[in-house]
């Protein structure tokens, strides 16, 4: 439990959208705050800001508003500078020095697609005579990035976090996870969609997707900044339309796990779906009927917030992040 010395606010920053909440108590876990700021377009794109002085104004509104000045800040790192992918090295390579071995790989037997990345090495054991490690990979100049922004504001950025972890740390609250199960993290937002691979409680494969939504298919921000998108503000055909593709790509993964990482003898067996779109409960049955495979999604109405208090699935990330001292 978080004690009231130790309350920490907790952000996720979208290319649309800033999202905070806090909590009072991780168990039970009950709420105290959860709320929105909507970005114009043109600020951020792909999690890159691209508008320096229109971010720092949307920023520095936020902390005001939400008065968050002086305050312990964890953050969640944007999907598009994050990389989690398991690769094989020798045995003889001592786990304390995992790490390291990544970092002396770097550009020769190991590629990641961007420059001077914060790297976490993980052994997830020997197998078939190679030792099998998760590596997740941040980028660097992202996480600094979004640092000096937080520092700039007078608060105090002490965790960058990856969403799906965040994601998969709230299931796990609610005994939504198993040892046995192979999950497949399906984080359907507005703009991109991010599947994640799970085995025993730890990540070994991420990917994110954009949508490719026809044009017009909906507004970015709506008229009032701390109201939410919701189903009036999209063209529901053209939704269902753009995520034929991303149907395609999640059975492609699928696949790809199966026989190319596993050679058929080890496959996904439930899928944890979650995300921000408004249209996440009709996605919801689309992918049921198209995978075959068992499927969970967390009830709003597990999670307990203060009275009055407006909260869906679109804060799953940052409650998820507020619960990462608790594992």
């Amino acid at each position: 439990m978080l004690g009231k010395n130790k309350k920490i606010a907790n952000i996720e920053i979208q290319d649309y959208v800033i999202r905070y909440a806090e909590i009072k108590s991780s168990n039970p876990l009950v709420l105290t705050q959860c709320k929105e700021h909507y970005i114009p377009s043109g600020v951020i794109e792909n999690g890159q800001i691209i508008n320096d002085e229109a971010f720092a104004k949307v920023l520095k509104q936020c902390m005001e508003k939400w008065q968050l000045k002086n305050k312990q800040i964890r953050f969640i790192v944007p999907d598009s500078s994050v990389i989690i992918r398991t690769v094989d090295v020798s045995p003889e390579i001592a786990d304390d020095e995992l790490t390291g071995h990544i970092y002396f790989e770097l550009g020769h037997s190991i590629h990641l697609p961007f420059d001077n990345p914060i790297v976490e090495a993980v052994s997830l054991g020997v197998q078939e005579g190679v030792k099998k490690v998760l590596i997740v990979a941040s980028s660097e100049e992202t996480v600094d990035m979004y640092y000096d922004y937080f520092k700039d504001e007078n608060t105090d950025p002490v965790v960058a976090d990856v969403s799906s972890l965040c994601q998969y740390r709230l299931f796990h609250h609610f005994k939504k996870t198993n040892e046995e199960d192979i999950f497949m993290l399906a984080q359907f937002n507005v703009k991109s969609v991010t599947n994640s691979i799970f085995e025993q409680h730890k990540p070994v494969f991420m990917q994110e997707v954009d949508v490719s939504y026809p044009e017009d298919t909906w507004k970015v921000t709506p008229v009032n900044q701390d109201e939410p998108l919701t189903r009036e503000h999209f063209d529901s055909e053209k939704v269902h339309a753009a995520f034929e593709e991303i149907y395609t790509e999640m059975e492609r993964l699928r696949r790809f796990y199966q026989y190319s990482l596993h050679n058929g003898d080890q496959e996904v067996t439930r899928i944890l779906l979650t995300g921000d779109h408004p249209y996440l409960e009709d996605l919801f049955h689309e992918v049921k009927d198209r995978l075959n495979i068992p499927i969970d999604i967390l009830s709003p109405e597990d999670v307990q917030g203060s009275k009055d208090m407006k909260m869906g699935s679109s804060f799953y990330n940052v409650i998820g992040l507020a619960l990462k001292e608790g594992m």
